[in-house]
């Protein structure tokens, strides 16, 4: 294992410079047969590997290091290094910094990216059941509520990893993609003499480009906004009057010069609220403009949402309520029993005219919302449980036509409903905590669901994550990759006919993985004729984003020191002689044990058992162990795996095996691990650890240690002295 932080990555490349380059050419989204990515240590990773899913999520450990273990893959490339033993450690990676894992096997090449967490982050679980799942990423807001615990700004796929995190402690709400094609979101004002949040624009990078507050008003509510194409803007307020004392829902729009061309408010309608003792009387969270520009407006604390004229239309004047479906006032009448929406959030209008809406329902412990359509003018009552519903609204009557998601859920507070672009419905669960968010396709099917792992299968009451709402937006990448050169500099000069390695690394983060990190051939600089020349470096991403590095150097005519010589081929004799057969191609094992971190390879290049022995000693009187590295090259003509075998016990010594972060003892003491298939002149290796105890017997233990492979074999004997 090599410790390898973040900020010198390239330390890395230098020792993996001679090794064989990264091939290019796409990167495809398999895994390699057998191969696995797991982290090691405190280190925690979601969710599971599997061969299918190239984006990972993980926890560092409490110290902020990342262990990344890597194991029975042909060939391992991490940040685009070439990694000998698939083993590496991050000392301090930043969250939303990403690992790159290539992995390499007889069927080509596989990306990977393992995205690092911030501090406190949850461990997401996702199930998708159902091939119908709209394409795209998912904006949360993230929180628990408890004032205590951070929260997220968070961008996450469909396994629940995310490409944007960010951590803070302030009230976030309404993460989504603009129809004008930005990221919007609402954080605290910052301007003096202004209350509640601003509506704060994103470039691709998760960047803030500008922030959008109301004109002319106090406030800014954080609820909804809209930004549109043609550069206007919809915001809301909470606008307190200091004539009724009473705080007004504001809706207000404002064109591209910064022009106030509507603004509507509740006044009129504050004796229409089922909250009288509140002076939040209304309570608007959504807004949703149709094509005509008319806009459909919910208020929480009238359990009833407003259809409002914009412009003089059909005997409408601007400002004018069109109708009222639900609260004390409804336009509509419901079917017997149905109380209609009740403190909803998220009205949308459909494309076939019906209303969608995320329907909360409410208690007597929170304060009864609803209202009850037979006595629209009697005491709220309650309807514990919510549901997404879609509603036709003709001239007089108002009916559900279809709910989506479970039926059994309750969420109080906040919540989301939206059509998605294949006719599904994404849905945003908030305060029922069982789920962050679900998607059910046109049946009312569920098919993909996140929720976080604090919370089991039908457990309540769980103080797990939950988001405001969950939006649909791309899964776009507005990030470039990375590429550091770490030699030889720029400007250098070497000599004709010198072999000059290169280092290099790249990284990426975004969402798309990292997909190619190309470099020169053999990455060696080429020294073949005398003049100035070029290297470069070309790094990949997912969506096609590249990035390319060049330096120059020089190559000079002069003598060439010894140890950079490249020897020459064996030159092929002219006269005739017998060909000897050509024997068959096979892998043959070369095992070599090392006692100490910077000793040499006792058995390297040598398959004598006689001559291969090594001899380590341990104190007697107390327990004591021995740590030593046990090593096994293919140095046959073909690739292939070995199984590598040894004691567990002997006469009061105990020997643990571990490979790749994981225990290996039971395989290599029972009928022998099997390692991964290695190329020739590749390399794996066990970390042996021998143990005594004071009741050790003998003074000298002979441990015999074996690799082989098909009658092909090789030993080393660890002698174990007590001193």
């Amino acid at each position: 294992m090599r410790v390898r932080p973040w900020a010198l990555l390239g330390a890395a490349a230098l020792v993996a410079a001679l090794l064989p380059a990264l091939p290019t050419g796409p990167v495809a989204a398999q895994a390699a047969d057998d191969a696995r990515i797991t982290v090691t240590g405190a280190t925690r990773m979601y969710p599971a590997f599997d061969p299918t899913i190239t984006r990972y999520a993980v926890h560092p450990a409490p110290d902020g290091s990342v262990q990344v273990d890597v194991t029975d893959a042909d060939a391992v490339w991490i940040n685009g290094v070439r990694d000998e033993d698939g083993t590496a450690t991050f000392a301090a990676p930043a969250p939303g910094d990403e690992i790159s894992i290539f992995l390499q096997d007889v069927s080509g090449r596989h990306a990977y990216a393992l995205h690092v967490l911030p501090p406190g982050f949850p461990t997401l679980s996702a199930t998708a059941t159902g091939a119908s799942l709209q394409a795209g990423s998912i904006a949360l807001t993230l929180d628990r509520y408890d004032g205590v615990s951070p929260r997220f700004e968070a961008v996450v796929d469909r396994q629940g990893v995310p490409s944007y995190t960010r951590a803070h402690r302030e009230r976030v709400l309404d993460l989504k993609m603009a129809a004008n094609g930005r990221y919007t979101l609402h954080r605290p004002t910052t301007t003096p003499g202004r209350s509640g949040g601003a509506l704060v624009v994103l470039d691709d990078r998760f960047q803030e480009l500008r922030r959008v507050e109301t004109t002319g008003l106090v406030n800014t509510d954080d609820h909804d906004s809209l930004l549109l194409p043609d550069g206007s803007h919809w915001l809301v307020s909470y606008e307190p009057d200091p004539t009724t004392g009473l705080v007004d829902s504001v809706i207000q729009h404002v064109d591209a010069s910064g022009k106030v061309v509507f603004q509507w408010s509740s006044a009129p309608y504050a004796d229409e609220t089922v909250t009288p003792d509140n002076a939040d009387y209304a309570h608007v969270n959504s807004i949703d403009v149709a094509p005509n520009g008319d806009v459909l407006a919910s208020f929480r604390h009238l359990s009833s949402v407003f259809l409002i004229a914009t412009r003089a239309h059909d005997g409408h004047q601007p400002g004018d309520v069109i109708w009222k479906l639900g609260g004390r006032d409804s336009s509509f009448t419901f079917p017997p029993g149905d109380t209609g929406p009740c403190a909803q959030h998220a009205a949308t209008l459909l494309p076939n005219g019906n209303v969608l809406l995320f329907d909360n329902g409410s208690t007597s412990f929170f304060g009864n919302l609803c209202v009850d359509q037979a006595r629209p003018d009697g005491p709220a009552v309650p309807r514990p449980s919510s549901r997404v519903v879609e509603l036709t609204v003709d001239d007089t009557s108002a009916e559900v036509v279809r709910t989506y998601g479970p039926a059994d859920r309750f969420s109080w507070f906040m919540g989301s409903a939206a059509r998605t672009g294949n006719g599904n419905v994404l849905i945003g669960w908030s305060a029922d905590q069982r789920t962050i968010a679900s998607e059910t396709d046109s049946s009312g099917a569920t098919v993909w669901t996140l929720r976080d792992e604090r919370v089991g299968d039908g457990a309540a009451g769980t103080n797990a994550y939950f988001s405001y709402r969950a939006a649909l937006v791309p899964a776009r990448d507005g990030f470039d990759p990375q590429v550091t050169l770490d030699g030889p500099a720029d400007g250098a000069s070497v000599a004709v006919g010198a072999v000059v390695p290169v280092a290099y690394s790249c990284t990426d983060r975004g969402g798309s993985t990292l997909q190619a990190c190309d470099g020169p051939s053999g990455d060696r600089l080429d020294t073949s004729t005398t003049g100035t020349r070029t290297w470069s470096v070309t790094a990949r991403d997912g969506a096609g984003r590249t990035t390319t590095l060049t330096r120059s150097y020089t190559v000079t005519a002069g003598p060439v020191p010894a140890s950079e010589v490249t020897s020459a081929p064996t030159p092929v004799p002219t006269t005739a002689a017998p060909v000897p057969p050509v024997a068959a191609a096979r892998a043959l094992p070369d095992l070599a044990v090392r006692l100490r971190r910077r000793g040499s390879w006792v058995g390297a290049g040598d398959r004598s058992p006689l001559e291969q022995t090594a001899v380590t000693s341990l104190p007697t009187g107390r327990a004591a162990k021995r740590t030593m590295a046990l090593r096994v090259t293919n140095t046959g003509t073909a690739r292939g795996r070995f199984v590598m075998r040894g004691p567990v016990t002997v006469d009061g010594v105990t020997v643990t095996y571990r490979a790749g972060g994981e225990s290996r003892t039971r395989a290599v003491t029972g009928k022998g691990w099997r390692t991964p298939r290695l190329r020739v002149g590749e390399s794996v290796r066990l970390r042996v650890e021998v143990a005594t105890t004071t009741r050790a017997g003998r003074d000298l233990v002979r441990l015999p240690l074996r690799a082989s492979r098909r009658g092909a074999a090789d030993r080393v004997v660890v002698l174990v002295r007590r001193r």
